[in-house]
């Protein structure tokens, strides 16, 4: 851009190249205009396949110890994950409804739909009331902040009384990974994304097909690497190359922000903003992680998200530093704006217990989070309840 913009002042005559120019000018300049639009057009937020079964078998391996036997998982006609049947048009009068936002942690993809913290949560929270329950687990693994806002914007047609965020880090994570990126006009540059434009598709086809002519490279077939590294389908296959980062990965990054990323603060404020009006209620869990000075050496090496998927790794010490101030800053924007959290962190402990890896839970830390959670709603939100 800066190119087209320097070339239109040194080449001003009506000569070949100011008219190339000028035309390179313009289309940029209406592509960026125009963006706005193509990221409303295509910005969608991924779920799950609706009316989705499948059973997973856990005999032993990676989760030996900590998942066991056969888990049956499905969605609804939403993709959501739920226990029973949810008249999603119309909402009974004494029913409690109540979404469960997040990532991976949230929708636990590769546990029993009776054994997630979510459906244990209806169960539990059925104690303290005559009204029905119902918990709708809209959790998708990968997800970010930017996901959870879009969610809950659509999920309020649904008519929930109490929203949970479940968030963290997938943000962080996202943090680390594009450390190095600067904006011009950041709220324009976050809200827009420029990678959702016509221009940057279209160059990056050219560039896909430049570089496959160059490598010699065949197309791969985009539903078996979904089939291979989707979670769900075989956990134990996805993780296990990437198991004990912190020792299998030689090259050690150096990471402490000083403050959250700008993505995360933008769209946590337009999240928090929406909680402030009357309905649902929001519910905010900061991340537990197995993040933690002198954690067992078992759990250590079941770390993999230190980043995921990257050919370096942070020090120990840098993650708990880095979940650290993700965690502290989601609890002072949401009790700095009276709403309400659960320092979730504090319940679940850093062992094999209750975590699988570096975040995601055992059986027994489902159990864990819904216990936290029944409690922390009949203390502080039993209006909800009555």
């Amino acid at each position: 851009i800066q190119l087209i913009i320097y070339s239109i002042i040194f080449f001003p005559k009506k000569n070949i190249l100011s008219i190339i120019f000028y035309n390179l000018f313009f289309i940029v300049f209406l592509n960026l205009v125009l963006t706005p639009l193509f990221n409303l057009i295509t910005f969608d937020v991924p779920s799950r396949q609706p009316n989705y079964k499948i059973t997973k078998e856990y005999k032993s391996g990676f989760f030996k110890g900590i998942l066991s036997g056969k888990h049956f998982i499905s969605t609804d006609e939403k993709g959501y994950r739920t226990n029973k049947k949810i008249d999603y048009n119309n909402k009974n009068e004494n029913t409690l409804r109540i979404f469960t936002i997040g990532a991976s942690t949230t929708e636990q993809g590769s546990t029993d739909d009776n054994k997630t913290w979510s459906s244990l949560l209806e169960i539990k929270l059925s104690k303290f009331t005559n009204k029905e329950i119902e918990v709708i687990n809209a959790g998708m693994a990968g997800l970010r902040t930017e996901h959870h806002y879009i969610t809950l914007k659509r999920i309020r047609k649904y008519k929930p009384d109490l929203v949970i965020f479940l968030l963290g880090i997938n943000d962080w994570n996202h943090h680390v990974i594009n450390s190095d990126k600067k904006y011009l006009i950041s709220n324009y540059e976050i809200k827009y994304n420029y990678k959702k434009s016509i221009l940057f598709n279209t160059f990056r086809n050219i560039n896909k097909q430049i570089n496959r002519k160059l490598t010699n490279k065949k197309k791969i077939d985009s539903k078996k690497i979904t089939a291979f590294t989707s979670a769900e389908f075989d956990l134990e296959a996805y993780l296990s190359p990437q198991i004990d980062s912190l020792n299998i990965r030689k090259k050690i990054k150096k990471f402490r922000p000083t403050k959250v990323s700008e993505d995360y603060q933008y769209w946590l404020n337009l999240i928090v903003n929406e909680c402030k009006t009357e309905d649902p209620i929001c519910l905010f869990l900061d991340q537990p992680t197995a993040y933690k000075k002198n954690i067992s050496n078992k759990l250590k090496k079941r770390l993999w998200m230190t980043p995921p998927n990257q050919d370096y790794t942070l020090s120990l010490d840098d993650l708990i530093f880095t979940s650290s101030i993700y965690n502290n800053w989601l609890r002072k924007k949401v009790t700095d704006n009276k709403l309400n959290f659960h320092l979730l962190s504090d319940k679940i402990e850093a062992n094999t217990d209750y975590l699988i890896d570096d975040c995601h839970f055992s059986e027994n830390g489902s159990q864990e989070v819904s216990d936290a959670l029944a409690s922390y709603i009949n203390l502080s939100l039993k209006s909800i309840l009555n």
